[in-house]
């Protein structure tokens, strides 16, 4: 069994390797071999693979899916599970919000860099990564780093009522998360309080990770492109 959660970029583990192992036995160079370390070798490496599969742009940037991985799984004789391991039931997030949270760049600064420490994302999620791309860009514009911030507007606000006086689909916390998102990502070892900082941005990195692959393809986190949903 390989997990996708474990298949990332810059992540060493095991999955990584089984995955190698899957890439050069369908006929793709990974010149280091299978170190079980996935760097750029092994994300060109797998953009061949889903090139050959038929991908194409952005589908095939070397970023494992589900269904990529899946498909070189049953080529090689593993098995692929695409749930995030920390996933709860939605009906065990807590809405009750935080206290004495400042609202400044450094206090955000360091809820997104122990998010990272929680999830194995890099740290340069929150410095910027080679486009720019950051943490920090995110959340601001998403939550102007008021962790308590609730979109009470928009169409997810829908839903029953919850403790914290918004209705239960509205987006929540530092990166704007709705309920079933925060559940579906949520980070073992956090908090299930859909506003605490940590919690809810570890929860984001997930997200991005399971759907965008890396945070240099989210636009909203790109302080060089304008702001749009992610």
């Amino acid at each position: 069994m390989v997990s996708l959660s474990n298949v990332r970029f810059g992540k060493r583990n095991d999955d990584v390797k089984a995955t190698q192992l899957a890439l050069i036995a369908a006929g793709v160079s990974i010149p280091a071999g299978a170190t079980g370390v996935f760097g750029e070798e092994t994300r060109s490496a797998y953009a061949a693979w889903q090139r050959m599969l038929g991908f194409t742009g952005s589908a095939a940037d070397g970023f494992p899916g589900c269904s990529s991985l899946s498909k070189l799984g049953a080529r090689s004789g593993f098995t692929v599970d695409c749930r995030h391991p920390g996933a709860i039931p939605r009906n065990s997030v807590r809405f009750s919000m935080n206290s004495g949270v400042a609202v400044d760049d450094d206090t955000a600064r360091a809820f997104a860099e122990e998010a990272c420490d929680r999830t194995g994302a890099p740290r340069s999620w929150v410095t910027g990564v080679g486009n720019g791309a950051n943490l920090l860009t995110l959340m601001f514009r998403e939550s102007s780093f008021k962790s308590n911030a609730v979109n009470e507007d928009d169409i997810n606000a829908t839903g029953p009522v919850q403790a914290d006086g918004a209705r239960l689909n509205c987006s929540r916390g530092y990166a704007q998360l709705i309920p079933d998102t925060f559940a579906e990502n949520h980070q073992v070892g956090t908090s299930d309080r859909i506003y605490d900082p940590v919690a809810n941005v570890a929860a984001s990195i997930n997200y991005i990770w399971r759907r965008y692959g890396d945070i240099a393809r989210v636009q909203q986190a790109n302080p060089h492109l304008d702001p749009a949903p992610y």
